[in-house]
């Protein structure tokens, strides 16, 4: 790739970053200026009306439903890919800055964390300073469009309650098994798409293994996309450290 090609390419991504964003905000200011319903007060009425027989049987349920479904106006719906786009749209562009991606010649040179506890540091802030939060958000909108039973949703607040202890059970053994065990012997900083052609057994075992979490989250962020959009980013980190891990440990294999 030339010089001319790789900036050339690298603006057009940040542009479209860019654009992307300004739709997103313009979805979301829109989306912010619509009612919920074409009636409210009819959707209201049903509200309570559907809340009162909650535990009727569902035949009797159904045409409430179905009256209230029709009432619904596209307002969650540009709401949710508003907020796709710039959460997407913020996290490449921060992605772009951060590698120097306005040359997209520095794809390929793009290197892992200079340190182990900066790699793990970074699943931290993937687990705690973003999924956790993203939990209560995610929660908090469901809530507040939940046209019904938007007040005997008992489940409501139960993830976030045991939610902190959960992810804690969980970052306490991440931490000591990607410092002391996965990452015990790896040499940081390493290129992310490094690969040792002298054991290729080696390097074909490591790649399929982190190359299928890696799928996963791929596989996860186009699934929040659609259910859980304040998951992006925190997956999106999340992909990084995989390949940041297996680059590690493919150092690692290099250097034995």
């Amino acid at each position: 790739m030339t010089r001319k090609i790789g900036l050339t390419s690298g603006i057009a991504l940040i542009g479209m970053c860019l654009i992307t964003l300004i739709f997103g905000l313009l979805l979301l200011m829109t989306a912010h200026g619509m009612p919920s319903h074409t009636d409210e007060r009819r959707a209201d009425e049903l509200t309570r009306l559907y809340e009162g027989n909650y535990t009727s049987p569902p035949e009797k349920l159904e045409p409430i439903r179905k009256e209230i479904v029709a009432l619904r106006t596209s307002k969650w719906d540009l709401h949710d890919t508003g907020l796709d786009m710039c959460l997407l749209s913020v996290s490449l562009l921060l992605t772009a800055i951060h590698f120097r991606l306005w040359d997209l010649r520095n794809l390929r040179t793009m290197k892992t964390p200079r340190t182990r506890s900066r790699l793990l540091g970074l699943a931290t802030i993937a687990l705690l300073a973003l999924l956790l939060p993203a939990l209560q958000l995610q929660t908090d909108y469901e809530y507040i469009r939940d046209d019904l039973a938007p007040t005997i949703d008992t489940g409501r607040g139960g993830t976030l309650f045991f939610g902190t202890e959960l992810f804690l059970l969980l970052w306490i053994p991440m931490l000591l098994i990607g410092r002391f065990v996965i990452l015990r012997r790896a040499t940081l900083p390493a290129n992310l798409w490094g690969w040792n052609r002298a054991q290729p057994a080696h390097s074909l075992i490591l790649n399929a293994s982190f190359g299928s979490l890696a799928v996963i989250l791929v596989v996860l962020i186009s699934w929040s996309a659609i259910n859980f959009s304040w998951a992006i980013p925190s997956l999106l980190v999340g992909l990084y450290v995989v390949l940041s891990t297996r680059a590690a440990l493919m150092q690692t294999i290099v250097k034995t």
